[in-house]
């Protein structure tokens, strides 16, 4: 039977070689010790999140204000079902019931856990903090032959320049941040989104982001601000009866670059799944919070 080689002795070992042992021996060291604090950070983390949800977790959440109370505790029904008792809000805007909103805000410890005790088996309630909230900009989608039949119609429409920054479908609906060029202080302008029913059947939905600038463009040669909005439109009425799903084909018709602004048609392309999943983004990455709301959308 063949013997197993005897090792040699440190102090026979050659300098080199000692040397390369001992930074193998440092690098063990480190390698423990980072394994050692990883394990630490995990049972920490675990201490702080309770059911998949952390205190310190900030989520983006689309719904409607659905009750309001004296007290300006209010609730929101996020748009799949779940309802968020607000129980903490130190924002300055304050809820209007039944309309529809975006928010960012922290899901708080309930009773042992981080679901309401007013919880049930048909429906999530949390018990949350809002952070901060905005209004949704929501009109019904127009049908595009209606704009044909009506020329006046179609250019209270318009198609003045703007751009799609992020889009999400959530719920019933396509959330759409926004950016155009309005006059400061000037006339409220006008969003809407077209339905091209006029074209042929396809495998695609056609829709347009619509933009009227009520005159305020560079033709009246006064300077234009960048302004960014919200809006909600409902998808859930252009699902065929007995489909699940649609694919949507999205227009709109300015575009920014490292060389700035230029306009042109761009397409957004996603599918829309009835009672989509929340906050399924097909543009962007998180819609943001315009400074003044829909002050000047209408």
């Amino acid at each position: 039977m063949q013997q197993n080689a005897a090792l040699p002795h440190p102090c026979n070992v050659s300098r080199p070689e000692r040397r390369l042992r001992q930074i193998m021996y440092t690098w063990l060291k480190h390698i423990v010790s980072a394994l050692f604090a990883l394990a630490a950070m995990s049972l920490f983390a675990s201490c702080d999140k309770a059911d998949g949800f952390g205190y310190d977790i900030v989520y983006n959440g689309f719904g409607e204000i659905s009750r309001l109370a004296p007290n300006g505790y209010f609730e929101i029904t996020r748009d799949d079902g779940t309802l968020l008792r607000v129980v903490e809000y130190g924002g300055t805007c304050r809820p209007t019931l039944g309309e529809r909103v975006f928010f960012k805000y922290n899901i708080l410890p309930g009773a042992g856990n981080y679901e309401s005790c007013y919880s049930s088996d048909e429906r999530t309630v949390l018990d949350v903090k809002v952070i901060v909230f905005n209004t949704l900009y929501s009109a019904p989608i127009v049908r595009k032959s209606d704009l044909l039949e009506d020329e006046g119609r179609d250019k209270t429409i318009g198609d003045d320049p703007i751009r799609i920054v992020n889009a999400a479908f959530s719920g019933h609906y396509l959330n759409i941040g926004f950016e155009y060029f309005r006059i400061p202080e000037g006339t409220p302008h006008r969003i809407n989104l077209v339905w091209d029913n006029t074209r042929p059947a396809t495998d695609s939905v056609y829709l347009e982001l619509r933009h009227n600038a009520m005159g305020e463009t560079e033709a009246a040669g006064v300077p234009l601000v960048s302004e960014t909005g919200l809006a909600s439109f409902r998808l859930t009425d252009l699902v065929p009866e007995g489909a699940e799903s649609i694919n949507i084909r999205l227009r709109y018709n300015l575009d920014c670059n490292n060389d700035g602004y230029t306009q042109a048609n761009r397409y957004i392309t996603g599918t829309f799944h009835l009672n989509a999943a929340h906050n399924t983004y097909i543009a962007g990455d998180e819609l943001f919070l315009p400074e003044n709301t829909t002050t000047f959308i209408r």
